[in-house]
């Protein structure tokens, strides 16, 4: 069947597809939302190590320091990715992140997970969104925003799978030895890679000794380079709005499982609340990237903020009225809001720059929207143990989706301009 595929670059993009969705359900769901449901595990052994109390906020500055570590990395992964090809990069994020877990299980301090969760940052800059989207990008010119769509999907996939996994899992050992085992999934994968992934089409012409230019053209777009783009004024709304959104996701994310267990739910209920955003945000990122083409860039935008942000007022409320229900209808909001708008924010990316400077625009993007992203987890935690509570935190984020909502209407986007340049 692939051998079949291969033989048309048109056919053979679903097989890129396919791998790439793959790759970023196994980056994301290691490195952010599976970890989750290791933190009472963590806090408890820590503690015993020692001797004294573990706030959360020290232990959420691992996941800022994922984030961060994501910003400083990323305009660089974009430069290399543009220049090496993508490939390489995926295979050599995925040897770090096995090495990352298997030392994960034998950290004995928060300094250690530190040093570690930056790594991981490294490798969602090499094998994560920024050079997946990048290599769609220049596989798929037809039905684009439907290809990115599918491929953030894998994002929710592995941050709602992986956490029920991982709770699974440790039912039959402890969170070191868990730690390990998670270790060999990225090392049982690459081999895929080597074999099926291609950082062009024409490098699968090349491969079959075979021409087909009319294809290979119609993907070389061009369009602005990264200078011209800094210059308008979509690139910094657009920014604006990715921080925002960055930093409600990964604060909601990262401490929806400890607010469900302060709330007494069991741990795997807990779990479940995490995949309830994470299925909510693959059901927005597969619905948002072909609505997109057929409603508008604009529209399905605005819907997706506009969705995610009454979601944020249902938890709000949840948290002030103690009513479960509100929470479990924030949080199926929340995730599909999010998912449709971070779909469009790297269809925008594509569709009003060009794919000429791609990797180093994205790689800007990724540096201000991962800043925001990092300072979630750990702002939320320094408010929780300021307040003891999570309202406060969680009320703030409801005021950084207003900022988004208005950045995001703020936007100059002429679908009809952006398929006639196709």
């Amino acid at each position: 069947m692939i051998s079949t595929i291969s033989q048309n670059p048109k056919n053979y993009r679903w097989v890129i597809l396919f791998f790439c969705f793959l790759t970023i359900t196994f980056t994301n769901g290691l490195t952010l939302g599976g970890l989750y449901v290791f933190e009472e595990e963590i806090i408890k052994s820590l503690t015993a190590i020692t001797g004294q109390d573990v706030l959360r906020a020290d232990l959420k500055l691992r996941d800022a320091l994922t984030l961060w570590s994501t910003a400083a990395f990323g305009f660089f992964s974009g430069m290399l990715a543009d220049k090496v090809g993508v490939k390489k990069l995926m295979v050599s994020g995925l040897l770090i992140l096995a090495a990352a877990f298997f030392y994960y299980g034998q950290a004995q301090s928060l300094s250690d997970m530190y040093i570690l969760h930056v790594l991981m940052g490294l490798v969602l800059c090499i094998s994560g969104m920024i050079v997946n989207v990048i290599l769609i990008s220049k596989w798929f010119n037809n039905s684009r925003g439907l290809a990115i769509g599918i491929l953030l999907a894998g994002t929710s996939v592995g941050n709602g799978l992986f956490p029920q996994i991982n709770t699974y899992l440790l039912t039959l050992g402890d969170w070191r030895e868990v730690m390990v085992w998670l270790s060999l999934i990225p090392l049982c994968y690459i081999p895929f890679l080597l074999l099926f992934i291609k950082d062009s089409p024409e490098d699968l012409v090349k491969e079959q000794e075979q021409k087909t230019q009319e294809f290979s053209q119609s993907n070389m777009q061009g369009g602005l380079t990264l200078m011209e783009a800094l210059s308008t004024r979509n690139f910094w709304l657009l920014s604006l709005m990715a921080f925002c959104t960055f930093y409600s996701i990964l604060a909601m994310t990262g401490h929806v499982f400890l607010l469900m267990r302060e709330e007494n739910y069991a741990p795997q209920i807990a779990a479940t609340g995490v995949s309830i955003i994470f299925f909510g945000g693959f059901i927005g990122k597969v619905l948002s990237g072909k609505m997109a083409e057929v409603i508008g860039r604009k529209m399905v935008l605005l819907i997706g903020v506009g969705v995610m942000l009454i979601g944020s007022i249902f938890i709000v409320l949840a948290l002030f009225f103690k009513d479960p229900i509100f929470i479990w209808i924030g949080l199926a909001l929340y995730g599909t809001g999010w998912g449709g708008l971070y779909t469009l924010i790297q269809l925008l990316t594509a569709d009003l720059f060009g794919i000429i400077a791609l990797g180093k625009i994205m790689g800007v993007i990724n540096i201000l929207d991962t800043i925001g992203g990092g300072l979630g987890p750990y702002l939320t935690g320094v408010l929780y143990d300021i307040t003891q509570g999570y309202l406060l935190p969680f009320a703030l984020i409801s005021v950084l989706l207003i900022v988004a909502l208005i950045s995001s209407s703020m936007l100059k986007i002429n679908d009809q301009e952006i398929e006639s340049n196709r």
